[in-house]
């Protein structure tokens, strides 16, 4: 599947090696910071992403979409395995609001990491696809203890 790049955005390179080295460093700052705040200018036209706030020594943190408003408490462990359940989070909240799309990390290049806005069924057509790094379904990352 080829992958207008407009329709992403790019994250910090050093995430790509987080994640897949399955380092401990997500925090709720990060998130917000490196994945939400991109999100919201991405998702502009579709939907609104506001009231960003996080607070790292709790673990927790807090958006809007549209009148919904959705509170995170980030497990602790491998950012392999903390990122992929935050990536589901942020889409049960992105497909309360009726947004019509779902977040996803890409790989589109080696070593390049991006946030994706997909519907549901692009989404679904890319699990499998070695581009689609989180949300992920493979067995492998689940065997790996985070």
């Amino acid at each position: 599947m080829s992958i207008e790049l407009a329709r992403t955005f790019v994250i910090e390179n050093e995430w790509y090696w987080r994640i897949t080295e399955n380092a401990s460093s997500f925090t709720p700052g990060a998130a917000v910071r490196d994945f939400l705040a991109p999100l919201a200018k991405l998702g502009k036209g579709r939907f609104e992403l506001l009231d960003m706030m996080a607070d790292d020594e709790a673990r927790t943190l807090s958006f809007r979409i549209g009148e919904q408003t959705t509170d995170i408490h980030l497990s602790t462990g491998g950012d392999r395995f903390v990122v992929n359940s935050f990536v589901g989070d942020v889409n049960r909240a992105l497909s309360v609001a009726k947004a019509g799309v779902a977040l996803a990390l890409i790989v589109p290049r080696r070593y390049e990491l991006r946030g994706a806005l997909f519907t549901e069924d692009e989404l679904a057509a890319l699990l499998g696809d070695p581009i689609l790094l989180v949300p992920t379904t493979r067995a492998s990352w689940r065997s790996i203890p985070s």
